[in-house]
C-alpha cells in the first residue's frame, strides 16, 4: 500500500503536469518509450520534463531529461499504450474528461 507521502507526490506530479504540460494522463512510474527505449516514469523536473530511468541500464544509467511529447509513448498498467507523441505531434491520446472540452473540442 502506497505511504500518504508517495501518495501526496504521486498527486503533485499529476497536478503538476496537467498545469504545465496539459498531460492529465502521466504517473510515476508508469511505462514509456523515449525514441526507440524503455523506461519508467520517476519525476518531473523544473522546467516541466519528464526524469525517466530507462530500462538498459547498460546503455542509460540514472535519470533522464526527456520532453513529454518528443517520440514519447505512454503504457497503462496492462502495458497497453494510451498515448503517443511523434515530433510534439499528438497522436493518440485518452479522451479527456468533458470538463476539460471547450466548444465540444479538446482544449
Amino acid at each position: 500500500m502506497a505511504s500518504t507521502e508517495e501518495t501526496m507526490r504521486s498527486e503533485q506530479f499529476v497536478a503538476d503536469m496537467i498545469r504545465v504540460r496539459d498531460i492529465e494522463f502521466a504517473r510515476l512510474g508508469m511505462a514509456v518509450e523515449v525514441n526507440g527505449e524503455m523506461g519508467i516514469i520517476e519525476g518531473m523536473n523544473q522546467s516541466g520534463n519528464l526524469d525517466v530511468r530507462f530500462s538498459s541500464e547498460n546503455k542509460h544509467s540514472g535519470l533522464h531529461n526527456c520532453h513529454p511529447t518528443w517520440q514519447t509513448k505512454y503504457f497503462d498498467q496492462g502495458g497497453n499504450l494510451i498515448a503517443h507523441f511523434d515530433d510534439d505531434k499528438c497522436l493518440l491520446r485518452p479522451k479527456r474528461p468533458s470538463h476539460d472540452i471547450v466548444g465540444g473540442q479538446d482544449s
